[in-house]
């Protein structure tokens, strides 16, 4: 898996790690939106998401880009390294849409459980 080893190309910011830990998360969502599991969204499940997609997702795809970058170029300057800042950014809006599309996914949930439970003989 060579193209893993690649550093990102300029103005891209994204490398073939980070698209497919995109494509992981998109593929995660979609299991979850279809399945009929009620899916409890409680303080630590949050805490959970906070942690990875804000702290852990981010270090480790600046880490791996950092040492494909010391791989590739034989001078390293601040330029090469200048667009790792802007996936925190990127990393934090997509980790704030996963914890808004779980919580409405909860509310919708409970909702309907709701609903179901107040009439039993209705089937939706």
């Amino acid at each position: 898996m060579y193209f893993f080893n690649e550093p990102a190309e300029p103005f891209t910011s994204f490398t073939y790690y980070d698209i497919t830990f995109l494509i992981l998360v998109l593929i995660i969502n979609i299991y979850i939106f279809r399945s009929s599991k009620n899916i409890k969204i409680n303080r630590f499940m949050k805490i959970s998401i906070f942690l990875l997609f804000f702290i852990l997702i981010p270090y480790i795809s600046n880490a791996i880009e950092t040492k494909n970058i010391y791989k590739k170029f034989i001078i390293v300057d601040s330029f090469n390294l200048w667009y790792l800042i802007f996936k925190y950014p990127v990393r934090w809006s997509i980790g704030i849409l996963e914890i808004l599309f779980l919580s409405k996914l909860s509310e919708k949930q409970s909702a309907t459980n709701s609903l179901s439970a107040k009439n039993p003989q209705q089937k939706c």
